[in-house]
């Protein structure tokens, strides 16, 4: 079956919504049009706002996080609170961001602690980086990342998939018949079998999650909410560095063994352009969410910016534009050191979302190139009064313009005053 090829016209039209009734349709084109007409830089009728968030809805329903990743039932009350009272522009949400607690306990997922497993019920996700890949694996990694992934990482990171590694390699089904045997044989052996218990276990966790909380979002997406979250993926330097060498260990590679980090890191460039088009496509949803985890100022210096960062992500922006795709690239921490550089291409529409960048200096670089975003402080969100994040809110709409920009949060927003959050959205109404 073939996949849709989604493009903001489709998004816009909300072909494949099956909406309420001809009030949410109309509803629905005429918010997507508004954050289209920003993206593309296109003078929309006000400045659209999106409230990217990971816990918020939760916070905001006054439900922890603990019972969001448990109960799929309170997250999509949840969810339709979250939508309905700030009557949102965009629907800045997945069911990925939350995903089903059993269904991670399942397979014993070991790389994140998660609210009551590990992380207090109150508070939100914690990355614990362990060491699963060491810098003697390289040679395998880049020989073959997928075979590497499937029976080195998976085996690591998910304590009850560790039978995975007694999988047999692919590529030995090439020498014919006399490969079926041994290939067949490691899969009755019982730690391979508990393996497929444990996938099986959270499949049927995570099929029963997203008939429950998939089910809501595409409810609100069918009264009027366009979503702007559709495919997913990282900067190839990202991908490497966030859960499988880890921080630690790819800043060392950058200085200690630069050439062989440089070729994984082009090794596995076309997986990130694939992950975020199939991601697209299934959703049918042409906004990809591309997080910069380790791009900042404060991680690589601009030369090593240039050289191990932007090419390759530079990379994956120009294919996703091929495809008609919207790369919706979040700049985590400072970027002031990177806004000529990536000023270099604008050859497409994307959004580029800025948490601690100064937006006016953003906007100076890039504001007539491309759409920018953010960068409203969680620390405001969360102690301030109202009048002072409206008031923020405002300013920053005068600074950057009006033209191709979208009021944001700087950063994907947990906990925050929902009084500050609803002032953030009205004040540009």
């Amino acid at each position: 079956m073939s996949l849709p090829q989604p493009t903001l016209d489709s998004w816009i039209a909300g072909e494949g919504v099956e909406f309420t009734d001809e009030d949410a349709r109309e509803q629905y084109r005429k918010r997507a049009q508004r954050y289209a007409d920003a993206v593309r830089m296109d003078g929309p009728d006000r400045v659209p706002v999106s409230v990217l968030s990971t816990f918020y809805p939760a916070f905001h329903h006054g439900i922890t996080p603990e019972t969001a990743m448990n109960d799929g039932e309170q997250l999509s009350a949840a969810l339709l609170h979250f939508a309905e009272d700030l009557d949102l522009d965009v629907f800045p949400w997945s069911t990925t961001l939350i995903p089903s607690a059993e269904s991670l306990e399942a397979v014993d997922y070991r790389v994140f602690d998660w609210p009551g497993d590990g992380s207090s019920p109150d508070t939100v996700y914690q990355a614990k980086e362990p060491d699963y890949m060491s810098a003697e694996d390289y040679d395998a990694f880049i020989r073959d990342p997928t075979d590497f992934l499937l029976r080195n990482y998976v085996p690591a990171a998910f304590g009850e998939l560790g039978g995975l590694a007694q999988l047999p390699q692919l590529i030995s089904l090439s020498v014919g018949i006399a490969s079926v045997h041994p290939f067949v044989l490691p899969f009755g052996l019982p730690e391979v079998q508990e393996a497929f218990d444990a996938l099986e276990q959270a499949g049927e966790a995570a099929l029963e999650w997203q008939g429950v909380v998939g089910a809501t979002v595409e409810e609100i997406v069918a009264s009027g909410h366009p979503q702007n979250v559709g495919g997913i993926t990282l900067a190839p330097y990202d991908m490497l560095g966030d859960t499988i060498r880890g921080t630690r260990g790819v800043m060392m590679d950058l200085k200690r063994r630069p050439d062989t980090l440089l070729e994984a890191i082009e090794r596995i460039t076309p997986w990130a352009i694939e992950l975020g088009i199939t991601t697209a496509r299934v959703n049918n949803n042409p906004h990809v969410f591309i997080p910069l985890h380790k791009g900042a100022d404060s991680f690589m210096s601009p030369a090593e910016f240039e050289e191990f960062y932007w090419p390759q992500l530079r990379t994956v922006i120009e294919a996703l534009h091929e495809e008609g795709l919207i790369p919706w690239l979040f700049a985590e921490g400072s970027y002031e050191s990177r806004l000529e550089i990536i000023a270099e291409y604008s050859d497409g529409p994307m959004v580029w979302h800025f948490q601690n960048t100064d937006m006016g200096r953003a906007a100076e670089v890039l504001g007539d190139r491309t759409c920018i975003a953010g960068n409203v402080p969680t620390s405001l969100l969360y102690t301030a009064e109202p009048e002072k994040v409206r008031d923020y809110s405002k300013e920053l709409v005068e600074t950057v313009g009006e033209n191709g920009f979208v009021l944001a949060p700087g950063v994907g927003l947990d906990e925050a005053k929902p009084e500050n959050v609803r002032a953030m959205v009205n004040s540009v109404r």
